[in-house]
């Protein structure tokens, strides 16, 4: 079998995880080189003031100079070129979960490919739905602010316990979450797009056809949002859905900011339709410093971080590096991207 090109194309890898994907078949040559965009030197900029300094520097130029002999890369992001640049790529395997980063690439119509690390940070994200409930029913937004201050103020909290908690998407994402809610006692729904009557998922006590989102909407005091970023998701929660919603109720985000009617998602926090909202994701991103959310008292922002674990640079080396040995044997791979559903 001749040499396989590895091209490492994402800014998150170090010395270490370039050398466990090169022990995993003696024919295997790895090389880093990110792809360089605007939101890639955002973020290399963000962890850099944050304490990562391990970082790769970023050259412009050479990732171009790398991917044209390249069969296989592990990255994040792509040029819309790339199809053009890359005549001998073979598979891309995505760092992180979602793929609508390289959707309009032409991978998937070329025939290229394409898997993606989906379920490796399934369990922190899970820990951030976790954090945005109890952060909301023990009020600690108004607890860090008083602290601040330098105010004794006490607040009346409520519980988890015995509220109803609907997931929208009950993937790998959303069954974590559902795991680590039932341990707070409480009720859990969900809707998926892959229904089918009489079906049953750990974790959950009902399953609404996607039809009937807005009956289960209707129910919920919490709803997460934990689906890809598709055509058909595409502002899948606009006017209508935030409306369906109980009123009070608390809406969170952990999939992709274009899921989401944004303006509609104002327009119901600031009426009070809504109770507040947990959000990890925005359209556009970063999110532009004169946007209503930051003002808005009953929304907790993170900046599409909730799976940033120290350690995922490493699971991910190690989910590819797992595929990567199937690969080279002629196995079928893990997670592999369906060309017409795009997950």
């Amino acid at each position: 079998m001749p040499r396989i090109k590895v091209l490492v194309g994402h800014h998150m890898a170090r010395q270490k995880e370039l050398d466990r994907i090169a022990s995993v078949d003696p024919r295997v040559d790895v090389v880093q080189a990110p792809f360089v965009d605007e939101m890639t030197r955002g973020w290399v900029d963000s962890f850099r003031t944050t304490g990562s300094r391990d970082l790769p520097d970023l050259k412009e130029g050479e990732f171009e100079r790398h991917v044209g002999d390249a069969e296989v890369i592990f990255g994040l992001r792509l040029p819309k070129n790339i199809t053009e640049i890359a005549p001998g790529l073979k598979w891309m395997h995505v760092y992180g979960a979602g793929v609508d980063y390289i959707a309009d690439t032409g991978l998937l119509e070329k025939g290229i490919l394409l898997t993606n690390s989906s379920g490796i940070n399934a369990p922190p994200i899970a820990e951030f739905v976790l954090m945005y409930m109890l952060m909301h029913v023990k009020q600690m937004p108004k607890r860090v602010d008083a602290q601040r201050e330098r105010k004794w103020v006490r607040h009346v909290n409520d519980e988890l316990r015995e509220q109803t908690l609907g997931i929208v998407g009950p993937g790998r994402i959303g069954a974590a979450v559902a795991q680590r809610a039932a341990g707070f006692e409480m009720s859990i729904l969900a809707t998926r797009r892959a229904f089918k009557p009489d079906e049953s998922l750990p974790g959950i006590d009902e399953i609404y056809p996607r039809d009937r989102l807005h009956d289960m909407l209707a129910r919920c005091d919490f709803v997460v949002l934990a689906v890809s970023l598709t055509d058909e998701t595409r502002s899948m929660f606009s006017e209508a859905e935030f409306r369906a919603m109980k009123p009070g109720s608390f809406f969170m985000n952990v999939s992709r900011g274009g899921t989401v009617d944004q303006d509609a998602l104002i327009r119901a926090l600031k009426d009070g339709h809504l109770g507040g909202a947990g959000l990890d994701v925005f359209s556009p991103e970063p999110l532009p410093e004169d946007s209503e959310l930051w003002d808005l008292p009953n929304v907790i922002i993170t900046p599409h971080n909730s799976g940033g674990i120290r350690s995922h640079a490493v699971r991910a080396t190690e989910f590819f590096c797992q595929n990567l040995k199937r690969y080279i044997d002629g196995q079928p791979l893990e997670n592999v991207i369906d060309p017409k559903t795009g997950y």
